[in-house]
């Protein structure tokens, strides 16, 4: 490992070895499972293409995803969706944020179309296909709009189950549980998140009920709309469940030449089979496609959400996209995915609290602040070998001395073992003191806390061998 060179301003770099490429992670072809099947079907309905070469199955993980069922060269499409056949933020029903206006001076388009409220408006959309299912066809012959109507029935059947994807996301947590994390930066990010929430389920239940109202929605029975029109609680929680889908499930797109410019602003989508795909990180060398918005003549109607392979593919390979910066560090990727990424040094950071301050670390580097706070705190303590201040002060030692790499890498250990140190007998929580659903989340931040406790375990080990080397340095 090589020593510190100059005292960098934002933080000293620690070498650490490149991240290890994955192999491909080859699966048994389940092609005649039902959920295989129901994708083949959806393919179709959604004019996606190709249409035969991909099926579902469970990888090593348990977790479901996207396999090819033939091999695939670098940078040939994995999968190409029209983007009518996507729910577009641009295009909510016609029933959402329509009483309002009808009701107030509002700026209609401004209100439809608020950049802020995206997840809004795909909601919308989300729950206008729930309470619109039921084809009122008498014979075999779809059109169109009846295809993609029972394209996005099937999809919606094959969803995780409401109870299950609530548990998985922290906003929906109970104080008990999100402690249970340990994650500073994750409860301030509920924090922000349970308001936010707030105002858009306000929002949605307010127009929905309108419209409910009016319409009645003759594709329900009955007895559903008239519970969710006598109960405001059943009304929200249906909101909050077609909010944690679009959170889960929608991506943002750019419409980019290919020069790089752009040719309309950015758009947040939810397409079908595409939102099967699982994460893999780029850095960490899991990730083997990317995706973008195609179009020959600029035009959103005819463009496609297409998926291409990064490499070559073999195959029963499973199909890994980067979900980018919201799913790093790991408590983003829980706050906003409800999922805890596999480790990555990379790019996997973890908090560490000395003498009262939050600092943010990661296993290559240490921000300039900790190190000025360790070492004010070393000088008071005396906690230095003989020699070692002289060093500093005669400018001999490098700008982290050993004596205060020392402190930090005691601290970091402190606080690792803190995060896997389960709470007094009294103290602690059985599983029987818990819901079902919050045993997955209990899971959930038990995984970011050993994510976290990796981090720092690595931290400071490389920050040991930092301060070994540079007293080895100095004494020769």
């Amino acid at each position: 490992m090589a020593p510190f060179k100059s005292f960098v301003k934002v933080a000293f770099t620690i070498a650490a070895p490149k991240a290890s490429i994955n192999s491909n992670n080859n699966i048994d072809d389940p092609s005649k499972e039902y959920g295989s099947l129901c994708l083949q079907k959806m393919c179709k309905l959604f004019n996606i293409t190709p249409n035969n070469n991909l099926y579902l199955s469970n990888n090593k993980s348990g977790e479901r995803g996207v396999c090819i069922t033939n091999s695939i060269k670098e940078g040939d499409a994995i999968l190409s969706i029209p983007i009518s056949s996507c729910f577009r933020d641009d295009e909510p029903p016609n029933w959402y944020n329509n009483n309002k206006c009808e009701n107030e001076e509002v700026d209609t388009v401004g209100e439809r179309y608020n950049p802020s409220a995206w997840s809004t408006r795909l909601a919308a959309s989300v729950l206008d296909m729930e309470l619109n299912q039921g084809r009122d066809s008498t014979t075999d012959k779809l059109d169109a709009n009846e295809e993609l109507k029972l394209g996005r029935e099937i999809w919606s059947s094959m969803l995780p189950q409401n109870d299950v994807l609530r548990a998985s996301l922290p906003v929906h947590w109970d104080e008990d549980v999100l402690s249970t994390s340990k994650c500073t930066a994750l409860e301030l990010a509920v924090d922000s998140a349970y308001f936010a929430r707030a105002n858009s389920v306000m929002d949605l239940s307010e127009e929905l009920k309108a419209a409910l109202d009016v319409e009645g929605w003759s594709m329900m029975n009955n007895d559903d709309v008239k519970e969710l029109l006598l109960d405001m609680d059943a009304l929200q929680r249906k909101c909050h469940d077609a909010l944690d889908i679009v959170q889960t499930r929608a991506c943002r797109v750019e419409r980019k030449c290919d020069d790089g410019a752009m040719w309309g602003p950015p758009l947040r989508i939810l397409a079908p089979i595409f939102d099967y795909i699982n994460h893999g990180s780029f850095s960490k060398g899991s990730g083997n496609a990317i995706y973008g918005i195609e179009s020959a003549n600029f035009d959103l109607e005819n463009a496609k959400l297409v998926v291409r392979a990064t490499r070559d593919l073999t195959k029963g390979e499973e199909v890994l996209i980067d979900y980018g910066d919201s799913a790093r560090p790991a408590w983003k990727a829980l706050t906003s995915y409800g999922f805890v990424p596999e480790y990555d040094e990379n790019t996997c950071v973890a908090e560490l609290f000395m003498h009262g301050q939050r600092f943010e670390v990661d296993t290559q580097s240490v921000p300039f602040d900790l190190v000025e706070v360790a070492a004010a705190q070393s000088l008071l303590d005396q906690s230095y070998e003989d020699g070692e201040i002289e060093q500093v002060q005669s400018g001999d030692s490098d700008g982290l001395p050993p004596f205060v790499a020392r402190a930090i890498v005691k601290r970091a250990t402190e606080a690792a073992f803190n995060l896997v140190t389960e709470p007094d007998e009294e103290e602690s929580n059985t599983e029987e003191d818990f819901e079902p659903g919050s045993l997955l989340a209990m899971n959930l931040a038990t995984n970011l806390r050993w994510s976290q406790h990796k981090v720092l375990m690595g931290f400071a080990e490389n920050l040991k061998e930092f301060a070994s080397s540079t007293t080895s340095v100095e004494e020769e």
